[in-house]
């Protein structure tokens, strides 16, 4: 059967743009340069810079102006980026379904804070390997927000609220706060009756936030001030520091739960302490980090958290 051929559409496919040098493209410009994109994917930055240039020849047009200290996207290469986010995006989706009758592998780089590094994932992570053991997990801990790109991480796990950006985010869960001391101390400074009588006791407190020292109650227009014992920057030194009886603090459930159970710690005026729970989003970047591993460990890592 004889069809119409569309005018132009013969033209060969080795002429076209491939799959990977649109994806160089759209990385150098998500990254905000060669040189960090080529960090991230693991690809010298003077190769990508050659794999950009071959897509301008090949197009004909200038799709950067490149310095030596940024790039900036020229109209065309406006129009291009958008074109083949949409190719990328679509071709990382067709990889993904290819991958699914296969279990998920690869390097995976987590960047979490201390206390959930310690408490919720590395307790765990060996049921994660169980399950995955093709994906290799790399933890990183650090309390002050990272660069994704900078810190070489595939995801970043934060507490509370979040700046805007352009990054991607998945609430992973919360988990309510307990105000807590280690029983000896209570017995040497005084079982606290009423959260008045508070006052008369000590407070571990975090150097940052300030909020998280301050102690609200059902019933009480004011908060509860007490006297500061010692300042800790990182909550599992304030926790380290309450089981060593230097006072009370107000810590996240998933740090103090174990405690708590096994009888080293005791909550105070559970119920009454006015405290929204704490938020835990996951951050990442879709077309730099990993597909179905980074699914598979966010899925997995949720169901760690108490909601």
């Amino acid at each position: 059967m004889n069809r119409q051929v569309r005018k132009g559409s013969l033209r060969k496919v080795h002429e076209l743009p491939q799959t990977r040098e649109l994806a160089a493209f759209v990385a150098v410009i998500e990254a905000g340069g060669f040189a960090e994109a080529g960090r991230h994917l693991g690809v010298a930055p003077s190769t990508l810079s050659r794999t950009v240039s071959r897509l301008e020849e090949l197009l004909g047009v200038m799709l950067l102006r490149r310095s030596t200290r940024a790039i900036e996207l020229t109209p065309e290469g406006r129009d291009l980026l958008v074109a083949a986010q949409d190719i990328v995006t679509r071709t990382e989706a067709l990889a993904d379904l290819a991958d699914r009758g296969r279990a998920p592998r690869g390097p995976l780089r987590v960047n979490a804070p201390v206390a959930f590094t310690l408490h919720v994932i590395a307790p765990h992570l060996a049921e994660f390997h169980a399950l995955f053991p093709d994906v290799q997990v790399t933890l990183d801990m650090t309390d002050r927000p990272v660069d994704l790109i900078d810190s070489h991480a595939d995801v970043a796990i934060r507490f509370g609220p979040l700046p805007d950006s352009e990054l991607l985010q998945r609430p992973l869960g919360r988990t309510p706060w307990q105000l807590v001391a280690a029983p000896a101390y209570l017995d040497r400074a005084g079982w606290p009756d009423r959260p008045e009588d508070l006052a008369r006791l000590r407070q571990v407190r975090f150097t940052a936030p300030q909020h998280i020292n301050t102690l609200r109650f059902e019933g009480l227009e004011a908060p509860v001030v007490v006297p500061a014992s010692v300042q800790a920057e990182n909550g599992e030194a304030v926790r380290s520091l309450i089981l060593g009886g230097m006072g009370i603090a107000r810590l996240s459930e998933f740090m103090v739960g174990e405690d708590i159970a096994a009888g080293r710690l005791v909550p105070l005026f559970t119920g009454q302490l006015i405290a929204a729970p704490l938020e835990i989003t996951a951050l990442y970047l879709t077309r730099i980090s990993g597909l179905r591993r980074l699914a598979v460990f966010l899925d997995w890592i949720g169901t760690k958290i108490a909601l």
